[in-house]
């Protein structure tokens, strides 16, 4: 165990500097750095809250194997900061040790354990996104670490960060705004490398421990080595009447001392027990490695350990097993089967062989599948893709670059059909299956930028991309994405204006117009000089609306009206008819004719439903409520509002579901709910700043927002509008989202505090108690006390009852002095 030395001088809760709170930006403009330093932890049963436990992590952890005191050891690291980082050689289990640590603490913290998988990324500016995607944010706004501190900054939580070795300088700098700027934040950390972030505390994870080669070592003493538990655990699920018998005892021992105690190793040789026997394969290890003699270290072995045997499992494969080895290292995470034989097969394999070979990849444990809502994926562990890689790189098989344009291609082929098929009845099916491939279209992004010659067909896989930017909550990485391909690839094209119009799109939405209007005008100079019809109906729009957004309606409205008139022409896309007349809607709107916004409306209704369409009707039937509400149809808005939340929540559309949420707020002033009103508009105003924007905030919605929160302000007064506004603030998306579909309170009340009973007697407190009775002293309340111990807050709050109990005081002020009486100069 090593630790850095920690953060000082440590810092404290911030508080909003204005009394118009508004969420998690306030806090992070004003918080002091804070420590990275905790407290002792309690037992587990101690820290175990009836609360259900909240996050992502995997739901079976049962094949978890020894490590007890790892495990013990990774908790008492937690009570001296909030940032531990677990390392060691590949395939030594760090990650199964993180996981089985964070599935322990669980239901410590009330917001939740989280795992972000980093394996699959390869590019260090995405890593916000990343986090944020994990946390279940999806996108972020205009600077995504700011966006990801502020919703940090109020929540008490564990991040368990997987394979961050590959990302260190990026993690480093992250990681080290997050926990200055989120005091109820906690990371753990899994890296071959240290992170070396100030604080940071470090458990080196070591191998199993196994039976020393050539040892003797009796039947009944193998069942007390973690590493043949795990070898026999594994053998049992490859060959069900496997057991560790007297006969067998020495070869199973022989087999583990090999290991050298690395899981993966033991995992690998486990899985040879289909075809061999355990005396067969120990005699074929024997063959196989020599033993290594005059080491430089217990490190430089494990990593040789494993590596052969990572090479003799590649030796046991059939060619076509290690073609399709090597040939599946260029995917960044998991893939399906039309993507392996996409990019496996060629002349030489059919994409029949390729199956017959991941079947025999995942016998030999090389490949891992699962099946999920009937879509089975395949994905290797990190240490066997990077041997893949490096095979692939030695020119073992095809050459890397023709492989990932296979890549490519097959993702820009399946971004076609999506873009296709997406204005219909099977959004929710493709927002899945998208948000499941994005590592790998991250990837195919990624190599199309890393040559000029690949840049144009760059620029065309992040335009065909367009809905999944926008209908499925990735606006900011799709700006990010759209920026780097424009600047890759200059030439006028078709793609760079289809482009264009997408990156004007996303900027529109977010609320951006000032960013929108540079894309727009080059979009619609570019289209007219092309003469493509449906390239100009959607360049017109886009340039009309940005127009509208910015308030020249004189010049927006024949834009808007030229590209109506051409959309209409264009039958076979119904999407681009919808679009343009929506936005002459609110063209409308903003005229002041609300009977011709509100038929445009119905209109824009229509075609969506026909179609079957849930995405763009959510924008509809939100963009449909300012008209309604001006015709006094109240029940209306309402109807179409809770429709829009429903359907954009289906997709995972953050910018949807912002969008409801404001014009849902004006509902409830028109209809004289000011409450709700207020605590409507502080959601809205959180998930714009997490979602990446608010399209109801432009010229023509502005005054929409206006009069709804000067109406509340005058009916509430401003402290009580700030209270109720800030309770819509600190609403997590669902219960947003469950509050403005019609539910009541918006957030959790405040637990009754602890009973305070009175005694005779004061008996000596023990030593937690002691500890909590001086944090009290120091006016942290039992949230803060919670936090700071790594305890759940019904734990805290029990500690205090009883000491309160004991001491026979009945208020934490009483306690407070009773300390500060009973120092003497040894302290307590």
């Amino acid at each position: 165990m090593r630790s850095v030395t920690p953060l000082s001088p440590p810092g404290e809760d911030a508080v909003c500097a204005s009394a118009q709170i508004r969420g998690p930006r306030s806090a992070w403009a004003n918080r002091r750095e804070l420590p990275l330093a905790g407290s002792a932890t309690d037992s587990i049963e101690d820290m175990a809250d009836r609360r259900p436990p909240a996050g992502n992590l995997p739901a079976d952890l049962t094949s978890f194997v020894g490590r007890a005191g790892e495990v013990s050891q990774v908790r008492r690291l937690f009570s001296q900061s909030r940032l531990v980082t677990l390392t060691g050689v590949g395939g030594v289990g760090k990650s199964r040790l993180g996981l089985r640590v964070a599935q322990q603490l669980s239901r410590v913290f009330p917001d939740g354990v989280w795992l972000v998988e980093l394996s699959s990324l390869q590019d260090g500016s995405l890593l916000p996104q990343v986090i944020g995607q994990a946390l279940g944010l999806v996108d972020q706004a205009g600077d995504p670490v700011e966006a990801l501190s502020g919703f940090l900054s109020r929540r008490t939580l564990l991040v368990v960060v997987d394979n961050c070795e590959h990302l260190v300088p990026a993690c480093q700098q992250l990681l080290t705004v997050l926990l200055r700027s989120a005091p109820g934040l906690r990371v753990l950390a899994t890296s071959r490398e240290l992170l070396r972030i100030p604080g940071e505390q470090v458990c080196e994870v070591v191998p199993l421990e196994v039976p020393e080669l050539g040892g003797q070592v009796s039947h009944e003493a193998l069942g007390n080595y973690p590493g043949v538990a795990l070898f026999a655990r594994r053998a049992v699920e490859v060959r069900p009447a496997f057991a560790v018998t007297r006969a067998n005892a020495d070869a199973v021992a022989r087999v583990c001392g090999f290991s050298e105690g690395m899981p993966l190793f033991l995992e690998l040789a486990a899985a040879q027990l289909r075809w061999l026997s355990v005396e067969q394969l120990a005699a074929r290890m024997e063959d196989r490695f020599h033993l290594l003699s005059g080491r430089s270290s217990a490190v430089v072995a494990r990593h040789q350990s494993l590596r052969a045997a990572v090479e003799w499992s590649f030796t046991l494969c059939s060619e076509a097993e290690r073609q399709v080895w090597i040939r599946a290292s260029v995917f960044a995470g998991r893939f399906d089967l039309d993507a392996a034989e996409a990019v496996c097969a060629d002349a030489g394999m059919r994409a029949g062989e390729v199956l017959d070979a991941l079947a025999g990849l995942i016998d030999k444990s090389v490949l891992v599948s699962a099946e999920r809502d009937g879509d089975l994926r395949y994905w290797m562990l990190d240490s066997l893709r990077l041997y893949g890689l490096e095979q692939l790189r030695a020119g073992q098989d095809t050459a890397e670059p023709d492989l990932r344009r296979r890549h490519r291609d097959h993702y820009l082929a399946l971004a076609r059909r999506f873009r296709a098929d997406w204005f219909g009845p099977r959004q929710v099916e493709w927002s899945r299956r998208m948000r499941a491939d994005l590592p790998e279209l991250r990837a195919a992004l990624s190599f199309s930028l890393s040559a000029p010659a690949e840049a144009p067909l760059a620029l065309r896989l992040a335009s065909t991309l367009n809905f999944f930017w926008l209908g499925c909550g990735a606006a900011r990485e799709g700006s990010l994405w759209l920026d780097r391909a424009l600047a890759a690839s200059p030439a006028p094209s078709r793609d760079r204006a289809r482009a264009l119009a997408v990156h004007c799109r996303i900027f529109t939405l977010r609320g951006l117009h000032a960013e929108a209007a540079a894309p727009a005008r080059e979009c619609l100079e570019l289209a007219r000089r092309l003469g493509d019809p449906a390239l100009l109906a959607e360049a017109l729009t886009g340039r009309g609306m940005n127009l509208m957004y910015t308030g020249d309606l004189a010049a927006a409205i024949p834009l808007l009206d030229e590209g109506i008139g051409l959309a209409a022409a264009l039958p076979q896309i119904p999407i681009a008819l919808a679009t343009a007349t929506l936005c002459r809607s609110a063209a409308a709107l903003a005229e002041g004719d609300i009977a011709l916004a509100d038929a445009l409306s119905a209109q824009c209704r229509a075609l969506c439903r026909a179609a079957g369409d849930r995405s763009y009707l959510n924008l509809v039937l939100a963009t449909s409520i300012p008209p309604v509400l001006m015709l006094g149809d109240v029940a209306r808005a309402t109807a179409y509002g809770r429709e829009s939340l429903s359907d954009s929540a289906a997709l995972g559309d953050t910018l949807g579901i912002t969008a409801t949420l404001e014009v849902l707020a004006w509902v409830a002033g028109a209809d004289g709910d000011h409450r709700r009103a207020a605590r409507l508009l502080g959601a809205a105003d959180q998930q714009a700043w997490v979602s990446g924007g608010n399209p109801f905030r432009g010229v023509e919605f502005g005054a929409g927002h206006d009069q709804c929160e000067t109406a509340a302000r005058a009916a509430l007064g401003d402290d009580r509008f700030a209270t109720e506004f800030q309770a819509g603030a600190d609403l997590t998306l669902g219960q947003a989202i469950a509050y403005a579909q019609g539910g009541g309170a918006a957030t959790e009340p405040e637990r009754a505090p602890a009973a305070q009973r009175t005694g005779v007697d004061r008996p000596q407190l023990t030593k937690r108690e002691l500890e909590i009775a001086q944090l009290i002293a120091e006016g942290l309340t039992n949230k803060q006390i919670a936090q700071s111990l790594v305890i759940s807050r019904r734990t805290a709050e029990g500690h205090v009852e009883n000491i309160l109990a004991k001491l026979g005081l009945n208020t934490r002020t009483q306690l407070a002095s009773w300390i500060l009486a009973q120092r003497n100069p040894d302290g307590l």
